[in-house]
């Protein structure tokens, strides 16, 4: 498990002195969490014709990673970093703290869109994630140690980070992509645990009426139930929207999106996103 104490003190030692202008910055800061297809398999060497554009790092968008430390070896950015595919924990990577690594998630598109939304904002990504992970469990606020706890102080030392820069920040937003491990879940369960999530995400963070994006997990013909929930806390919770998964591919049997979808889910995740900022809160 990971000692966050000692992380902090090394991300301030890694972010110490690095802002993108002499002059104090304010940052909105969208979180994105959730298990692998958040985390990212799609592949950076598909980033080819049309989708070369997210290949290349993006300077005007920080992103503050962390991936694995419950069931997998953790890997963090270390800090603040410009945007760019690669902060992904790739299974099976022998260096955890490699980056960037081979993969990607929706991080690489969700960040250029929101920036264009938002022009003259400085955007910073938090990005939370582990793969293998469910609900039920791994990120149930009420287990104690696993990945929602790590989660909330990983977003607070964040903060802190920024503060330490002599900056400010303000979280707008948060994407969750998670539900693959939650198949067998009975129907309406899955609801009643993410409904839980986002009230607890909302109060623990301070902020009421956060604007929260469900990412729909891919349809395979056995995740029904997964999906169904998912609509209906999009469509009984106050500020929450859902971004589909229709007609998008995977790389292997219908788990985890390929490049363009990737990058396809990315653009929806933001587009809702957009949406509900626009929205006024009730």
């Amino acid at each position: 498990m990971m000692n966050y104490r000692i992380f902090l003190g090394v991300a301030a030692f890694f972010t110490a002195g690095f802002s993108p202008s002499v002059r104090a910055a304010h940052y909105d800061v969208f979180l994105l969490a959730g298990q692998s297809n958040m985390d990212g398999r799609a592949s950076v060497a598909d980033l080819k014709g049309d989708l070369e554009k997210y290949a290349k790092s993006n300077p005007d968008i920080l992103i503050h990673f962390s991936a694995g430390g419950l069931k997998r070896p953790l890997t963090t950015s270390l800090g603040f970093k410009p945007l760019q595919p690669g902060y992904s924990g790739t299974p099976g990577n022998k260096n955890a703290n490699a980056l960037p690594t081979k993969t990607f998630g929706p991080e690489v598109s969700f960040g250029p869109t929101m920036a264009q939304a938002l022009p003259g904002k400085h955007l910073l990504l938090v990005k939370f994630a582990e793969g293998g992970t469910s609900l039920a469990h791994d990120w149930n606020p009420g287990e104690p140690g696993k990945l929602y706890e790590n989660f909330i102080k990983f977003v607070l030392q964040t903060q802190e980070l920024v503060k330490r820069q002599g900056d400010t920040c303000e979280i707008r937003g948060m994407v969750w992509h998670q539900g693959e491990s939650d198949a067998a879940m009975p129907a309406g369960k899955y609801q009643a645990a993410l409904t839980a999530l986002i009230a607890k995400v909302r109060s623990d963070l301070g902020v009421r009426d956060l604007p929260f994006v469900i990412g729909q997990v891919f349809d395979n013909g056995k995740r029904t139930g997964i999906i169904n929930d998912q609509k209906a806390t999009a469509g009984a919770v106050a500020h929450v929207g859902f971004a589909d998964a229709n007609g998008l591919k995977t790389i292997d049997k219908g788990t985890h999106f390929d490049a363009g979808s990737q990058i396809a889910l990315g653009n929806r995740l933001a587009h809702e996103m957009i949406r509900l900022l626009k929205s006024p809160a009730p």
